[in-house]
């Protein structure tokens, strides 16, 4: 007998096996896969839980240190910044000081600042430089030589040219303390004029920072209605019509206006005796 191929074939034979055993022993291998499987996952599930729950704790404990930390700095930056506001508090009581004749001048031109900007629509962050800007606007008078600033008349030529320079000293002294860089335009330009012959940048015009320009009327006016060794008080209808006078000229129309306002509805913040009758 030949097979298929031409050779010889010299015998056949058959296997018959007995499945029933292998797919159990299939069976058992499949069952011990999946436990193994299942285990394994169970572990890895125990350790990331483990893994979380430490870093969570971790995390946890370096919010809460953050968070301290961030009170301890908070707490010493106001600190700091009580600080700063004392020094320059004494530092401006100093100038004060030094010439009797303007003693409670700085206050009294915050008052009426405040007043005139009630009559305006500033915003907090624009009202809160107005306040430290207006106490501090003559700080930079630290500068100037105590006999220019006591003289008991008019100043010549180089002693005003002297005296002029403490708006840039006073904006240099004040722009080293963060909490007060917002009043540096206004302590800087609070003596530039509307029509732009002022210093010390002859600014015009709305060049001018509002701020400084309410400071400049309020500043002006505490000088007009105070006695100084060089000149006698105005009357209050003289200096009302000095200010009418100086609009569109030295102050800011604006500014002039919310004044006028401010005398009208705000009289004892002005100094007046009684508020004024007509606005503007």
């Amino acid at each position: 007998m030949l097979s298929a191929d031409g050779h010889k074939v010299l015998g056949v034979y058959e296997i018959y096996a007995d499945p029933k055993g292998l797919e159990h022993t299939l069976a058992s291998r499949r069952h011990m896969i999946w436990a193994t499987v299942a285990a394994v996952l169970l572990a890895l599930w125990a350790a990331l839980a483990l893994l979380v729950r430490g870093a969570s704790k971790t995390l946890t404990r370096q919010t809460r240190e953050l968070r301290e930390r961030s009170r301890d700095l908070l707490a010493s930056y106001e600190r700091l910044e009580e600080s700063s506001l004392e020094a320059i508090e004494s530092l401006n009581a100093t100038v004060e000081a030094k010439d009797p004749d303007t003693a409670g001048h700085s206050l009294r031109v915050q008052r009426v600042a405040l007043a005139i900007a009630a009559q305006l629509d500033l915003t907090a962050q624009q009202l809160d430089a107005l306040r430290f800007g207006s106490l501090f606007h003559d700080i930079g008078k630290i500068a100037v030589p105590d006999g220019i600033l006591v003289k008991p008349a008019k100043l010549d030529y180089w002693e005003y040219v002297q005296m002029k320079t403490h708006s840039g000293e006073g904006a240099r002294i004040v722009e080293k303390f963060g909490r007060l860089r917002e009043a540096v335009p206004i302590i800087r330009h609070h003596h530039e004029r509307w029509d732009g012959s002022g210093y010390p940048d002859g600014l015009a015009e709305d060049a001018i920072p509002l701020e400084a320009a309410i400071v400049g009327i309020a500043d002006a006016w505490d000088a007009m209605t105070t006695d100084r060794p060089y000149h006698r008080a105005l009357t209050e209808s003289e200096a009302l019509a000095e200010i009418r006078a100086g609009r569109d000229t030295q102050f800011s129309p604006v500014v002039v206006d919310a004044f006028f306002f401010a005398a009208a509805l705000l009289p004892d913040e002005l100094g007046l005796d009684e508020p004024l009758q007509q606005a503007v």
